[in-house]
């Protein structure tokens, strides 16, 4: 149908665009001021494995909420998890601030 050809058109695109930024970390010199030699570092490895390891976990679970639930329940939950990533991003951004001093300046 042609709602699974975009389904998997889009999954193709993202896991292209992921590979073509890590492909250009790789071959990317890293800044003097960057404290490594590259931009993956070892003490990472986990997170490196843990995003691989979601990933490929996440991406059929996501065909197959977008494949069986309706337009109108997904896209309510894909802006209820957008409202919450961005209330975490703010308050984070905020402690860093505070734990800064900034807010004192």
């Amino acid at each position: 149908s042609s709602e699974r050809t975009y389904t998997e058109a889009v999954v193709s695109t993202q896991s292209t665009g992921t590979l073509v930024r890590i492909i250009t970390y790789m071959l990317k010199g890293t800044p003097a001021e960057y404290p490594h030699d590259t931009w993956f570092v070892r003490e990472d490895l986990y997170l490196y494995l843990a995003v691989a390891g979601t990933s490929i976990i996440a991406a059929p679970i996501g065909i197959f909420l977008t494949r069986y639930l309706n337009k109108s329940g997904y896209k309510i939950a894909l802006t209820m998890l957008l409202i919450i990533n961005g209330i975490t991003m703010i308050t984070t951004a905020s402690l860093d601030i505070e734990n800064r001093g900034l807010w004192a300046q």
